[in-house]
């Protein structure tokens, strides 16, 4: 059951995350542009999220190692391309240009904790998992925050 739970969420941030790149391009106005970036950190958090349920999946010892390595690696790779997708992107004010940066900072972060998890995952720490993700839900919920607050 658990298993199947971390696939679709797996397959539902890939399906994000290809969404996302499908609308990449320039952004002329800062409505367009927040709109990019709320769909960005929507796709950020469901990468985020999946790495959270399959580390609480290894923590209680349900996933195999190479399993959740692999998660981590593709939850890793799922947000690297929606951060390269953003980043991509020219702000077009000032205005943009803080919500880049508000942005950034928090995919930043959830870049390097996904990092860490893949590498403690591939090192063999998997029971260790929970642990090294103890930021990870204030990242999901500060991604979940910016959707909200830059889609309305």
């Amino acid at each position: 059951m658990i298993r199947r739970r971390v696939t679709a969420c797996g397959v539902g941030a890939l399906i994000a995350v290809t969404l996302m790149a499908g609308c990449a391009g320039s952004s002329r106005t800062d409505e367009d542009y927040l709109s990019k970036a709320a769909n960005t950190a929507e796709a950020a958090a469901s990468a985020v999220n999946t790495a959270l349920i399959g580390v609480h999946a290894a923590g209680r010892g349900n996933v195999t190692g190479p399993y959740i390595s692999t998660l981590l690696g593709e939850a890793e790779s799922d947000l690297l391309a929606c951060q390269d997708t953003f980043e991509s992107r020219q702000p077009p004010s000032e205005k943009a240009d803080a919500v880049r940066e508000r942005l950034g900072k928090v995919l930043d972060e959830a870049a390097d904790a996904l990092a860490d998890l893949r590498i403690a995952a591939r090192r063999g720490q998997v029971r260790d998992l929970p642990e090294e993700a103890r930021a990870l839900p204030g990242v999901a919920e500060r991604l979940d925050r910016l959707e909200r607050e830059l889609s309305s």
